[in-house]
C-alpha cells in the first residue's frame, strides 16, 4: 500500500437522532480518525453514518459511503466525498468489509450486530486479519456475553475499548505494523 492512507470502516445505527449521546460519539470517532490521517468508511446514509462522516469532514478529512441499489428513494449523506454503489445489501456490506483496513463498531441494531459478526468470523477464519475495535457501549456488553460461551472465538486484534480517542489510538498501532 505503500504511503496511501488506511481506510477504517465505521459500523452503526442508521437511526440515531442528531444532539444525541450516539450521534456525538460517533461524530467523535469520525473526527478523531480524519485527525489520525484515516480515510473514514461508511454506509453512507444518516445516523451513525452521518455522523461519522460529517466529523471527518469537519477535520478535513476524505469519507466514503458505500450504498446500494436496493434500498430504494435512500440517497447518500452530504458529507459523502466518493460514493460506491452496490446492486445488493450482500455486496454492500462485502465491500465496506473488503476495502476497510480496520472497524469501529458502535452501538446499532441487527444491521451493526450482522456487520461486527461478519468481519469478526471473517478474522476467525483467517479471510483476513483486521483489527476490529468495538466502542458502543451495548455492543461491548453483548460481546462480554458471547465471551462466556466456549464455543466463540475471540480473534487476535479484537478490542473493546470505551472512547474514540482509545479505538484511534489502538488503531493507529495495529495499522502502523501491517
Amino acid at each position: 500500500m505503500g504511503n496511501e492512507k488506511k481506510t477504517v470502516a465505521v459500523f452503526g445505527s442508521g437511526k440515531i437522532k442528531e444532539n444525541s449521546d450516539k450521534f456525538k460519539l460517533a461524530y467523535e470517532t469520525g473526527f478523531l480518525l480524519a485527525k489520525s490521517g484515516f480515510v473514514v468508511a461508511n454506509g453512507g446514509y444518516g445516523g451513525s453514518m452521518l455522523a461519522s462522516a460529517k466529523g471527518a469532514k469537519d477535520a478535513g478529512g476524505t469519507t466514503i459511503g458505500i450504498t446500494t441499489d436496493e434500498f430504494r428513494g435512500a440517497a447518500k449523506n452530504e458529507f459523502i466525498d466518493r460514493e460506491i454503489r452496490k446492486p445488493t445489501w450482500r455486496e454492500r456490506l462485502y465491500q465496506l468489509i473488503d476495502g476497510a483496513d480496520g472497524f469501529i463498531v458502535l452501538d446499532g441494531g441487527t444491521g451493526t450486530l450482522t456487520e461486527l459478526a461478519v468481519t469478526w468470523e471473517m478474522n476467525n477464519k483467517s479471510l483476513h486479519v483486521k483489527p476490529i475495535v468495538v466502542i458502543g457501549k451495548q455492543m461491548r456488553e453483548m460481546i462480554e456475553l458471547f465471551k462466556r460461551n466456549p464455543e466463540v472465538q475471540i480473534p487476535e486484534g479484537f478490542q473493546l475499548v470505551s472512547s474514540p480517542q482509545e479505538a484511534i489510538t489502538y488503531l493507529t498501532k495495529a495499522l502502523s505494523r501491517a
